[in-house]
């Protein structure tokens, strides 16, 4: 009974204590100066960053749920697609981010421009795009001075560059753009102008991961606070991926890989032996080649009928572009004429003899009479010319009908080629 008593009372007095200390845990806890001075999150923030930044209530989407059944379960944050590049549009508006893989790098690394199969360590350049509203300020400083990627902690960190290389963080901007805003009528109504910032990035990581989300953290401001101070708000990048080769990871299962022959990489002393080699097996087939090249050549023997037709048909041509014939074209033929036939066993040196001399060696040949006549007719032009004192330019004596008669006796007297005209 003693015991029982005892029981009682202790319980009497718990409970006793329980309703003088309920009122004290339902009371809500004093509401400090930096809450009440927080300015309302913004409808459509640059970051899920959880925290407070001069003020301003930075909060994430929670990724928990309840069931049906009252069970409370928390769901994993899928991995990002590979994009390149990624864009995003945040506060209302206000900023345009893209990032995406460095175009173009003068320093080298253009093995690494792109967002996939990259091991530890590996120099990857990138460019991250602000374009931003006239009344956004952009805070560089968690970048430039602190060499910082994430506030909360990033798998990438700033390049380490030696004396010479391409500095790992390159800002350029603001660059103003403006245009003009029209309504549907097409009157101007006012002016948009937007700030373009340039950040270009030199990152390592050393996580080995299959994906790995490239996200850079800046603060930002378009108002101010109630202090006249900039209302700094977070912003983060979209999740830029970066992917891992997926040979001889540390799986349970060997891929495979390219399997694709590759050539061995030969040294440079290799291929300075075989330019040597090879540069000294052709010297001496050069030096012959080249002084087959520069060889006198003998000059090319022209047919004495062709050479006797190109100066008849030169003189031809000069007399029909004048419109006359003259001393001079007359003399021309006569003398390819007599070269010719001196060129012939029948008729050695006629080129020498007078017309009386061919016509008393020569007289038991066919055409010594028509060779004759020829020479005649054109050497008693010459002689009646030179006789007057007249000059190679002045007009011949014989009328048409004596040039063509002999054009017809040298088509007789020397063979035409096939091929002239």
């Amino acid at each position: 009974m003693y015991n029982y008593k005892q029981y009682m009372q202790t319980a009497l007095l718990a409970a006793a204590l329980t309703l003088v200390a309920a009122p004290a845990f339902t009371q809500q806890a004093p509401v400090s100066p930096a809450v009440k001075a927080q300015v309302a999150p913004d409808p459509d923030p640059c970051s899920s960053i959880v925290g407070t930044i001069d003020g301003a209530d930075q909060s994430t989407p929670s990724n928990n749920y309840y069931d049906n059944y009252g069970g409370y379960y928390s769901q994993p944050k899928a991995d990002p697609k590979p994009q390149n590049p990624i864009s995003a549009t945040c506060g209302s508006g206000r900023l345009s981010i893209m990032v995406g893989t460095t175009p173009s790098d003068q320093s080298g690394f253009s093995q690494s421009h792109r967002h996939y199969g990259h091991y530890i360590m590996d120099k990857i350049p990138l460019t991250v795009i602000l374009n931003v509203d006239e009344s956004v300020e952009i805070d560089f400083t968690s970048l430039v001075k602190q060499k910082t990627l994430g506030f909360n902690g990033s798998d990438f960190m700033l390049a380490q560059q030696g004396p010479g290389e391409t500095p790992a963080v390159q800002i350029s901007g603001p660059q103003i753009r403006s245009r003009a805003i029209k309504n549907a009528a097409g009157e101007v109504i006012g002016k948009q102008t937007r700030k373009i910032y340039v950040i270009n990035l030199i990152v390592q990581s050393s996580v080995y991961k299959p994906v790995i989300p490239f996200q850079l953290d800046l603060r930002y401001a378009f108002d101010k606070t109630p202090d006249g101070k900039p209302n700094w708000k977070t912003l983060t990048t979209p999740d830029f991926v970066v992917s891992r080769p997926n040979i001889g990871d540390n799986g349970e299962e060997l891929l495979e890989g390219n399997l694709d022959d590759k050539s061995n990489r030969i040294s440079f002393m290799t291929v300075l032996a075989l330019s040597l080699g090879t540069f000294l097996l052709l010297l001496i087939p050069g030096i012959a080649g080249v002084k087959y090249i520069n060889r006198v050549r003998p000059r090319k023997v022209i047919p004495a009928n062709r050479a006797a037709w190109n100066v008849f048909e030169s003189q031809y041509k000069d007399a029909k572009a004048n419109g006359v014939y003259s001393r001079k074209h007359i003399r021309a033929i006569v003398h390819a004429l007599r070269r010719y036939l001196s060129t012939l066993s029948q008729f050695p040196q006629l080129e020498a003899l007078t017309v009386m001399e061919i016509s008393a060696r020569f007289s038991e040949e066919e055409q010594a009479g028509r060779i004759a006549s020829v020479i005649t007719l054109c050497e008693n032009d010459l002689f009646v010319a030179e006789n007057n004192g007249e000059q190679d330019n002045a007009p011949t004596s014989l009328d048409n009908e004596q040039i063509k008669s002999l054009f017809e006796d040298l088509q007789i007297l020397v063979p035409r080629p096939w091929d002239s005209k």
